[in-house]
């Protein structure tokens, strides 16, 4: 069912319900006023009467009682029937036509009390039947029934006053829940389009709804969230043009590396060749010239390893990490490299991190490289500071020396595979940590001031 048959169904109900009970109640209240105005009227006339037959009922004159009762009934249209009965409680006069009904003196007994009403439901339908006592302390009583005729005329005249009214009210009704569905569900159908509209991605549209109450305040707040996304979607896409180039910058290092592996190569191969040229001359090798060779393999080793590191995808050997424990293992395979150099390490440690999840040796590998990275940087000694904290869903580690910072005209090649400004770098230790980082689902980051050191900040998603 749409939602404005459903508001028309709900007017047209509330409507009818409200009329239908109202007039009920209007007409209990009538019919109760006209019972209680008829009971009056019946006992005024029965106590009339009943003072009328006294000095009847005393000289034993029935037939003076019989017709002072008969010309009362005839009167009265809406009495039914009249009896009187003696001190003794027999009937001595009655307007019944035929013979007494049985039982007549139960119908109404009054007992001590010197007038009663009691509601009788007879072939005729309800009639009240009004005693009052003639003479107290006697069986003397004067009983009239009396029937309600004109309240039942009275419930006529209010039907047929009441079916129009429900039908006109039904038919306003009809017609009132009409306009008034038809200006809550013309905006709403207006909205239902306009989210079949957001949900193509069609944004930056309006809905043209211009209502000053709260129907256009929601129309207006959908017009804010159009612009909105509208604006978020071109953020978004723009985002993704500077991701994409990014990437295709990435990819064309491809090229670099190669160039860069070649380079690297060149260096201690020529020396191999050199050496191998000088044997052919002269066979004997010397200890120096063995261990000449022995150093240009590892360093040629060195570099293939770690080019192979940074080109293919190590295999994750997933597990939970305490990162306090994993910096503590780090610090201790640098501490020759810390103490020899005259470094004052100072630690900032939160100890109630949450763990990680990853490759524990990549991990050792990130901050192996951070932290040497860091010794070399004060070649003169200095303060190595390493803190680590919770963040948002994410644990932090932050490694920072006092060395000469890195100059602000190579700051955005510092991740480049390669790239490197020591003398006997391969140029691949933050490529590498920078990958692995990425792979972990993380970020690291650097901020640098020339002379004032730099401070490296590596970001990983926490266990929860």
């Amino acid at each position: 069912m749409k939602l404005r048959s459903k508001i028309t169904l709900l007017t047209i109900t509330i409507a009818v319900s409200v009329v239908f009970l109202t007039l009920l109640s209007i007409r209990g209240i009538i019919i109760n006023a006209f019972r209680e105005e008829l009971e009056k009227r019946a006992l005024s006339v029965a106590s009339n009467l009943s003072d009328r037959v006294a000095n009847n009922i005393l000289l034993k004159d029935n037939f003076q009682t019989s017709k002072d009762i008969n010309e009362v009934l005839n009167k009265e249209d809406d009495i039914e029937y009249i009896f009187v009965t003696n001190e003794e409680g027999r009937i001595i006069a009655h307007t019944f036509n035929s013979e007494l009904p049985t039982d007549i003196l139960l119908w109404n007994p009054l007992n001590n009390r010197t007038t009663n009403i009691q509601l009788l439901d007879t072939e005729k339908g309800y009639i009240r039947d009004v005693g009052v006592k003639v003479f107290n302390s006697t069986k003397s009583e004067l009983h009239l029934g009396i029937r309600e005729d004109d309240l039942k005329s009275t419930i006529m005249r209010l039907r047929k006053i009441t079916v129009p009214i429900i039908i006109f009210v039904t038919l306003a009704g009809i017609i009132g829940s009409f306009v008034f569905s038809r200006l809550i569900t013309e905006p709403l159908n207006k909205f239902i389009e306009f989210t079949k509209v957001l949900g193509r991605g069609e944004f930056g549209k309006r809905v043209d709804v211009s209502y000053g109450d709260e129907i256009g305040y929601l129309a207006r707040n959908f017009n804010t969230l159009s612009m909105e996304l509208k604006t978020v979607k071109e953020k978004m896409e723009e985002a993704y043009t500077y991701t994409h180039l990014l990437e295709a910058e990435k990819v064309s290092t491809i090229g670099q590396i190669s160039s860069g592996l070649a380079h690297e190569l060149k260096n201690p191969l020529t020396t191999l060749k050199m050496l191998f040229q000088a044997f052919r001359e002269q066979p004997d090798m010397t200890k120096e010239d063995a261990e000449v060779i022995n150093n240009e393999i590892e360093k040629i080793d060195t570099i293939i390893t770690r080019f192979l590191g940074f080109v293919k995808q190590k295999s994750f050997q997933v597990s939970e990490i305490n990162v306090n424990t994993l910096m503590d293992r780090v610090l201790s395979l640098c501490s020759f490299d810390i103490t020899n150099n005259d470094i004052v390490l100072q630690k900032d440690m939160t100890e109630t991190l949450p763990h990680i999840k990853g490759d524990r040796a990549l991990l050792e590998h990130v901050f192996l490289n951070l932290v040497l990275n860091a010794v070399q940087a004060m070649p003169n000694g200095g303060k190595l500071n390493i803190s680590s904290k919770a963040d948002v869903g994410f644990v932090e580690v932050v490694i920072s020396d006092k060395g000469g910072g890195i100059p602000s005209n190579i700051r955005s090649k510092v991740f480049e595979p390669f790239f490197t400004t020591k003398e006997n770098g391969t140029g691949l230790g933050l490529s590498i940590v920078y990958n692995i980082v990425k792979s972990h689902g993380g970020r690291v980051f650097f901020d640098s001031n020339n002379g004032s050191g730099t401070k490296f900040t590596v970001r990983l998603p926490a266990n929860n």
